[in-house]
């Protein structure tokens, strides 16, 4: 009752009629060729420079192509945007076909993946060495999980609206009742954005697994969301140390700068320099920088020159906040639907929006075993998770959830958000153990590639353009000698 009286005050004082919301996306996937295999050519030139384009750069793997969106008020130019980015990818990767699924296709020898090379001056060897340092901790077959990232916050005078204040430390407040609850309603994200209970065997190859057999390539879990969310997916043990609570900023700074700077026995185990003297991992704390933080959610703000995410936060505050948790769906061109950037766009406002009481240490069991459940078991309503020390359905549970969604909806202008909730149904997953989980995949990720190229009337000279410039200026950046590159890395987390 209390969250809906707020929504109706809201709406009274004109915040959901002058409502702007800010929205960019990220979002990752694997060049591969005609067969499925992941691709060992570098990165294309006609893409531009992966170190210096702003808008088509890589991720883990040279193959890993990650493609970052301008920030957007209206959901139709995002979208037309992220597509318009997709045609034109398409059109300059010659054979190869982009992967649909956040799941990779089949691995036969991981050796192989060629790590993300940028540039021979430190900020290039920053970003290569931290990936080494990845694929050393984990290897490299789960660095090559894609995802989408979905940047999210009101624009000032709608967060000034909200909050009646224009002071940074209650827009932190802010944004990190709104991380607190997204937490709390993270296994709900997981029931209606999960597209990934199958995986093929050489995913898991060597690794403990509670999976069961669905045909000779393939693994599955027959009520599974997102393997991808799981202890064999975008994961790491090691951080299961971390207490990261969200209750307030310097907290949640101190916990990631102490996961930086003292040392993780596991990690100390590795060497800190190859064969060749280059640094192969920037630190040996549970985190080797603060991007290495695998959470479904992150305060956030954009940092430019050489300034790092933890002094750009610790100075200047929260802008947004960047949601992780979400699998690729591998029947959108994009990855994503305009229905679910409107679902997603729902439940960040809820979340903003309700009560958010601080998170104590038995709350934060409580989320992770509700995760668990959804991840492994969201897909059968019956399966029970634990909502404000109450066991319940998680059928019963999703219900309440889209209810208050749609008290938030129905405020909305249009209705766009309204149609797009009533577009989701508590699915069943679907297996064919006839068709392999990699057939599948390169049949799909063909099916894309043919109806992107069809495409005649996006105009992509602003692509084009930007890829050049990206080159021009990728051609006037100096090397660093090694010693110079290794000195930088030496001291990079000393002064944190």
């Amino acid at each position: 009752m209390e969250f809906t009286k707020k929504i109706k005050e809201l709406k009274k004082s004109g915040f959901f009629e002058s409502l702007e919301i800010e929205r960019g996306i990220e979002k990752e996937s694997l060049r591969v060729d005609q067969n499925g295999n992941i691709s060992n050519k570098k990165h294309p030139k006609a893409l531009g420079s992966s170190f210096t384009n702003p808008s088509i750069t890589t991720d883990f793997a040279e193959a890993l192509v990650e493609i970052v969106t301008p920030v957007f008020t209206d959901v139709n130019d995002l979208h037309d945007h992220l597509l318009a980015l997709h045609v034109f990818i398409n059109k300059n990767i010659d054979e190869e076909i982009l992967w649909p699924f956040s799941i990779p296709p089949r691995i036969k020898d991981e050796s192989k993946i060629n790590i993300a090379t940028y540039a021979n001056n430190k900020a290039g060897h920053l970003k290569y060495v931290y990936r080494k340092g990845l694929a050393a901790r984990y290897g490299k077959t789960m660095q090559c999980v894609s995802g989408i990232h979905f940047n999210f916050s009101l624009s000032d005078s709608s967060m000034r609206h909200l909050i009646n204040s224009n002071i940074q430390d209650d827009i932190d407040s802010a944004y990190l009742r709104l991380i607190r609850n997204f937490k709390r309603v993270f296994w709900f994200v997981l029931t209606e954005f999960g597209e990934s209970a199958i995986v093929d065997k050489s995913f898991v190859r060597n690794r403990d697994n509670d999976l069961n057999e669905l045909n000779e390539t393939d693994l599955y879990k027959e009520d599974a969301t997102s393997l991808r969310m799981s202890e064999i997916g975008y994961k790491s043990p090691a951080q299961e140390n971390l207490n990261i609570h969200y209750n307030d900023l310097n907290s949640f700074l101190k916990e990631i700068k102490e996961a930086i700077i003292y040392p993780y026995p596991e990690f100390s185990k590795l060497n800190m320099k190859d064969e060749d003297g280059l640094y192969s991992q920037i630190s040996d704390g549970i985190l080797q920088i603060e991007n290495e933080l695998y959470d479904c959610i992150r305060p956030k703000r954009a940092a430019h020159g050489d300034v790092r995410p933890y002094d750009i936060l610790k100075r200047e505050g929260i802008k947004y906040v960047e949601v992780r948790g979400i699998d690729l769906s591998p029947k959108e061109l994009t990855g994503i639907s305009k229905n679910q950037i409107r679902i997603l766009d729902l439940i960040l406002l809820y979340c903003l929006i309700d009560e958010s009481p601080e998170i104590d240490d038995q709350e934060f069991d409580v989320i992770n075993c509700n995760d668990q459940a959804a991840i492994k078991n969201g897909r059968n309503k019956n399966t029970k998770i634990i909502i404000k020390k109450d066991e319940i359905s998680i059928g019963d549970a999703r219900n309440k959830i889209i209810k208050d969604l749609m008290v938030v909806a129905e405020m909305m202008n249009g209705e766009d958000h309204k149609l797009a909730l009533k577009s989701l149904n508590l699915r069943k997953n679907i297996f064919n153990p006839a068709v392999s989980f990699n057939d599948t995949g390169i049949e799909l990720a063909k099916k894309n590639h043919s109806e992107m190229l069809k495409m005649k009337d996006i105009d992509m000279k602003s692509f084009i353009k930007e890829a050049e410039d990206s080159l021009i200026k990728f051609d006037k950046i100096s090397d660093d000698t090694i010693d110079d590159v290794n000195n930088f890395l030496a001291g990079y987390n000393k002064n944190l």
